[in-house]
């Protein structure tokens, strides 16, 4: 930390936890993992070359900073408020009069410090790191540039005449939440089996992730859409999703051996876009492995079985401490490939539980959950890993079971540990409180039958 302050010509505070405790040298590492400039892995960071706009690629690193300092629910506070900061200064207006106009103008005081009131002066501070203001605060062509797209993506952009292509690319990076909100915003008044037909067919000559999202999308209409998939049978692309979801309701033959090894490079390739090579490796390990890519018949199988296995990543193992109350506790070390749904067997295992009953995650005021409930202002439990979670020692979130009475318990990472060929995972290795036995426990976790790292 000190050598890259002194590069960038910044201080750095006496107390630094992460790289993000210092905003100089944390965004420009954010904006460069989004546009490409760099690839991270568990192990090391590995500079790429990358083609494109510039212009574009300056914006996706500024969107991704956006998302990074956004608290909200839909992290989009650092982007609501940025996007009126700027408004104000091209049109003379106060930021408050501008985001009174906003549909989520709301979560404009959502982001940076969260300290009382709108941190204006953050957004100023971010928007002249990028180049957005000049050192006055007056907004540079750049940033009149950047004004115009923000316009262009605000939520009520999105209307039904917006053209669908236009719409995929505005919901593939998106949450599936938010995703679904836009895409109601576009369906309108159309029928849904007609709306879902036009994406369906756009989503064939897209790429992965604006094809995922769309699948995502239609696949929230339920039955009434089901024409539109068995009308998707035709697509080379989509045929694959359309016999998925039409097996989903009983019809056909499901997904063959080779349709399935398709859809493994569909979605490794959709993670790989929206949250790093590193997100792309666990889901193919979690579905097989690297031979699954072989014989896929997939376009993009190659490019990724190489970027995979050039990637040197490394799965850790994290050693959790899970406490209902100072007497029950227990301690359990996990791979950090885990996705949060896989904590939640864990600790039903844990402690006890039947794993039935609804429960959520929350991690820094973002909650979690199995989408099966469909629990209102919640993201889906089986998309993040612990690796996203605990980005080192000390850091922790809560979790709640039985949400009609709760059970709350903290989860606290106590240390990051290098694997143990000795041992397997998931292992209890301490705990007091409620009967504790721990052979019983363990006994219990192994039947998870969780891939070791």
């Amino acid at each position: 930390m000190p050598g890259a302050a002194a590069a960038l010509g910044v201080k750095v505070p006496a107390k630094v936890r992460t790289a993000a405790d210092v905003a100089p040298i944390h965004w420009p590492w954010v904006a460069a993992e989004a546009a490409g400039l760099i690839e991270v892995g568990t192990a090391k960071a590995v500079a790429c070359e990358v083609d494109g706009d510039p212009a574009e690629l300056w914006l996706t690193g500024l969107d991704a900073v956006l998302r990074a300092e956004s608290h909200d629910i839909g992290r989009r506070g650092a982007f609501t408020l940025c996007r009126a900061v700027l408004t104000a200064r091209i049109e003379d207006r106060s930021v408050e009069h501008v985001l009174g106009g906003y549909e989520d103008g709301d979560t404009a005081e959502l982001c940076f410090r969260q300290s009382e009131g709108l941190p204006v002066d953050d957004a100023i501070a971010l928007l002249q790191s990028f180049g957005a203001l000049d050192s006055s605060g007056e907004p540079t062509a750049l940033g009149e540039w950047a004004r115009e797209r923000f316009e262009e993506r605000a939520p009520e952009s999105v209307t039904p005449a917006l053209p669908v292509a236009e719409l995929l690319a505005r919901v593939a990076p998106l949450p599936e939440d938010e995703a679904w909100r836009l895409a109601l915003r576009w369906f309108g008044e159309r029928p849904p089996v007609f709306g879902a037909s036009q994406l369906l067919h756009a989503a064939e000559f897209a790429s992965p992730v604006e094809r995922v999202a769309a699948v995502v999308v239609v696949a929230g209409f339920g039955d009434e859409v089901l024409a539109a998939w068995r009308n998707a049978l035709r697509y080379k692309n989509l045929r694959a999703h359309a016999a998925a979801a039409l097996a989903d309701w009983g019809e056909g033959g499901g997904v063959d051996e080779a349709q399935r090894r398709w859809l493994v490079v569909e979605y490794a390739l959709a993670a790989r876009a929206k949250g790093g090579v590193e997100d792309a490796f666990h889901y193919v390990r979690d579905s097989g492995g690297l031979e699954v890519l072989a014989e896929a018949g997939h376009p993009g199988a190659a490019d990724l079985h190489r970027v995979l296995t050039t990637a040197n990543i490394r799965i850790r193992v994290r050693q959790l401490k899970i406490s209902r109350e100072a007497a029950v506790w227990r301690r359990v070390l996990v791979p950090d490939s885990l996705t949060l749904a896989r904590l939640h067997e864990i600790v039903a295992l844990l402690h006890g539980h039947s794993g039935d009953e609804l429960h959520e995650f929350d991690v820094d005021g973002l909650r979690y959950s199995d989408p099966f409930y469909g629990l209102a202002d919640r993201r889906d439990e089986h998309e993040v890993r612990l690796s996203t979670v605990f980005r080192g020692a000390g850091g922790g979130l809560t979790y709640r079971y039985d949400l009609a009475a709760p059970w709350e318990y903290r989860i606290a990472c106590e240390k990051v540990l290098a694997p143990s060929a000795e041992l397997t995972y998931p292992r209890c290795v301490a705990g007091e409180g409620d009967r504790f036995d721990q052979d019983a426990v363990n006994r219990r976790l192994a039947a998870l039958r969780i891939p070791q790292p």
